[in-house]
């Protein structure tokens, strides 16, 4: 450890080493050097190397001796600032204050602390200094001029404006915030407490101020807050989420929630500890009403048979009831968190998130709205639901609700139906109440794009012989095999419809070209006119076929039909086992 002479010598030595300054000041205080030192100069070392600035003015105030300390101050040479009056570094203001105080000095003769004013550097900084001054007198105690110390304090100014700043905020933000705030002694007595602390329990500042916290606590809570504060002193470490009940002033309970931290005194040891806490009853009983709303609702949830779930505004689910999770066959974390579109096959989701979206613009419900699911193990199943809007305590929606039930059994009745009602019982194909539908929506299509389209009707040769011969069952199997051989050679947008007993048609739209209609005739006659093995053994069988070409053989749907069937007859006239176009009929 340094004494304090040590340091007093290193100060000296630093002092005397600076650069040129300090002679510099020697020179202009003293300017006839001498080889024997003067007690005055003996002086002038000794004021040269404190740490203060000090000087000489006269009455007038202008300088006439300082040390360099004082030039390192105010920023100027030792020979810039001899001479140099009070008023050259200060503005108005300033320079009245100091004027003001040296002459007070001059009327009262009495010295000591003159003033803080603000010089201003050559540079147009400005520093904040503290001036102690007294008079300088002749032998005859005549007053000749004033000596003084002065100190740069702009630091220490910054640095008490800050802390009082600081100490401001603090005191407002504690006695303004809603939260109690508290600090306590080893003890538990109570060293300070702000006014939220006073309001929340219905005590006077009086009435704690040296009383033990366990005035406003529940008896059986006194062990919760005891542990909290001995785990705080043992780890240094705050505790948070302290929950306990206090009992007011005039009786009541009322829960609290606390945070308690260790309390620091300058030595680093813990003296005592202060909490912030705040007033949880209102929460408390909300969150038991809410408890016993979500049990009932669950309940209600859980019991019945619909199912149920809720999403955000951008479609993730954020709650189901178990029938829900059942039905798409997924573990609830599998669920939750999740959007929707993975549950949902890909081409209906923009026609799903377009009911969706309407609900959240309009506010509209959506009810009875059939949607189709893909399941765990990716099993597609029915559902009809309604789409409600969720809104906040502001009427704004954030969110929907949804409600539904599994219709797929009904689906797959109506399915049923719908296939029993347009397609052939025996071969699967279109029947003539699909083939009409389709031909007037080919026909409306050519129509607007100006394009043509074909359709041919093909018979059977001699099957009323197959039929008589090998029975109904075996030719039900031969028109069976027939029509999955033509299937078989048509385009995905092409129609083939069994109409009658074994007549065929096939429609075939957006015709580019002639030759394409011959060389799927010739398919047609020569796939027809492969064996086929029934019962009793190999048949050969040949069709007929008449084609006709919108525009050109018809205008409609009955005139197309009608032109087909003179054609399929010139077929059947030419030998069978033949096509024919109706244009060359017309020839």
């Amino acid at each position: 450890m340094r004494s304090p002479k040590s340091e007093l010598m290193k100060k000296n030595v630093k002092n005397i080493t600076k650069d040129k300054s300090a002679e510099n000041v020697r020179k202009a205080n003293n300017p006839s050097p001498r080889n024997v030192k003067s007690p005055k100069e003996k002086s002038a070392n000794i004021i040269e190397s404190i740490y203060d600035g000090y000087f000489e003015v006269d009455l007038a105030g202008n300088f006439t001796f300082f040390n360099s300390k004082l030039c390192e101050i105010h920023g100027y040479s030792a020979e810039e600032l001899k001479g140099m009056n009070f008023r050259q570094y200060s503005d108005e203001e300033n320079a009245k204050k100091a004027f003001k105080a040296f002459n007070e000095i001059f009327k009262t003769g009495k010295a000591g602390k003159t003033v803080d004013y603000e010089i201003i550097r050559p540079d147009g900084t400005r520093r904040q200094v503290e001036v102690s001054a007294s008079l300088i007198k002749d032998a005859k105690g005549n007053n000749l001029g004033f000596r003084g110390i002065t100190r740069d304090v702009t630091e220490r100014k910054l640095i008490d404006e800050a802390l009082k700043q600081s100490e401001e905020r603090y005191r407002t933000i504690l006695e303004e915030m809603e939260d109690a705030y508290y600090e306590v002694d080893l003890a538990g007595n109570f060293t300070f407490v702000n006014d939220a602390s006073c309001r929340h329990i219905g005590y006077s500042r009086e009435d704690l101020l040296g009383k033990n916290f366990r005035i406003h606590m529940h008896q059986e809570d006194k062990g919760i807050i005891y542990d909290a504060f001995r785990n705080i002193f043992m780890t240094g470490k705050p505790q948070k989420n302290i929950s306990y009940r206090v009992i007011r002033k005039d009786g009541t309970t009322a829960f609290a929630e606390l945070t308690g931290f260790p309390l620091f005194n300058e030595k680093g040891k813990i003296a005592g500890f202060r909490g912030i806490g705040r007033d949880v009853t209102r929460r408390k009983l909300i969150e038991e009403e809410l408890r016993q709303s979500e049990e009932r609702y669950r309940t209600v949830m859980d019991e019945i048979e619909e199912w149920y779930f809720e999403t955000d505004i951008t479609g993730n689910i954020i709650f189901s009831n178990d029938v829900f999770i059942r039905y798409l066959g997924y573990p609830r974390a599998r669920l939750i968190g999740h959007n929707l579109r993975e549950f949902i096959r890909q081409e209906d989701a923009e026609d799903f998130y377009r009911i969706c979206d309407h609900v959240c613009e309009t506010g509209q419900i959506i009810r009875n709205f059939p949607q189709e699911f893909v399941q765990r193990y990716g099993e597609t199943t029915y559902a009809e639901f309604s789409i409600l809007p969720k809104r906040d305590e502001t009427g704004e929606i954030f969110g929907l609700r949804v409600v539904g039930h599994d219709i797929t059994e009904r689906k797959k009745i109506e399915k049923m139906l719908d296939y029993k009602a347009t397609h052939d019982p025996l071969t699967g194909l279109s029947n003539r109440a699909l083939l009409m539908d389709r031909l007037e929506v080919a026909l409306a299509q050519a129509r607007r794009a100006n394009n043509k389209l074909a359709v041919m009707l093909l018979d059977l040769d001699h099957f009323k012989k197959i039929n008589d011969k090998m029975g109904h069952l075996e030719g039900d199997k031969l028109l069976k095999e027939i029509g999955a051989r033509l299937s078989g050679l048509l385009r995905q947008n092409d129609t083939i419809a069994r109409i009658g007993g074994d007549e065929f048609v096939i429609l075939l739209p957006e015709i580019k070209q002639i030759d394409d209609i011959i060389v799927l005739a010739d398919k047609i006659i020569n796939t027809v006119k492969q064996p086929s093995f029934l019962a009793d053994g190999r048949v050969n069988s040949s069709a007929s076929i008449g084609i006709v070409i919108y525009p050109d053989d018809c205008q409609d749907i009955g005139e197309m039909l009608k032109n087909a069937d003179i054609a399929m007859y010139r077929a059947k006239s030419k030998g069978r086992d033949n096509y024919q176009f109706f244009y060359n009929i017309k020839k």
